[in-house]
């Protein structure tokens, strides 16, 4: 089969180099791979913009040592263990998500450089939306309102993935200022408890 010229943009070019010469590869052999991939996701509906996300996401349940289970059935498995122990079960869920938490941590020192990547976090949470507010007042101390749309099909779950939000939250130099749960809706604000 023949060559074709692929013009990209320099950076690209670049960053390819680099990467072909620390993988050990010709730039043809890992262009070639990665354009592979990129057709093998769009040959089952999926698109180039999704890789980077969803192989982020694979990459946490992997060094996080999770595992993704079907909604009903975490539903159904987490309704029988908030009601044998309430207080035992958000305490794992927030233990869980101080855990994730630290691990973000090493990937986003504060919690602000999480915002931009909140669609790449999202597969964390059984959760449909996202959306996160970061204000800051005249004395720089932020205030960051997390709203959680979409979150589990009954109240218990919902305050699972609330305690486990809050979890993340403390791995961050935040303070819980308020939180309210309707069932699948979680908003969190917390504080900043230290200038930036």
């Amino acid at each position: 089969m023949g060559r074709t010229n692929i013009a990209v943009d320099e950076q690209i070019a670049d960053a390819l180099a680099d990467e072909a010469t620390r993988e050990n590869k010709s730039l043809y052999a890992l262009t070639n791979e990665a354009l592979s991939a990129v057709l093998r996701v769009c040959e089952y509906s999926g698109t180039p913009r999704e890789l980077y996300p969803t192989w982020r996401w694979g990459r946490i349940l992997k060094d996080t040592d999770a595992i993704p289970l079907p909604g009903g059935l975490m539903e159904k498995i987490m309704k029988k263990a908030y009601a044998a122990d309430k207080a035992w079960l958000l305490g794992e869920w927030r233990d869980e998500g101080r855990r994730v938490g630290e691990y973000l941590h090493m990937y986003a020192e504060k919690f602000d450089e999480l915002i931009p990547r909140v669609e790449e976090l999202q597969g964390l949470l059984p959760v449909k939306r996202v959306e996160i507010e970061h204000k800051f007042d005249a004395q720089q101390k932020g205030t960051v309102t997390i709203r959680v749309i979409g979150a589990g099909f009954s109240q218990e779950t919902t305050e699972c993935t609330e305690h486990f939000l809050m979890g993340i939250l403390s791995a961050y130099p935040y303070k819980i200022l308020s939180n309210r749960i309707s069932q699948g809706i979680i908003e969190v604000i917390a504080e900043e408890n230290k200038p930036r």
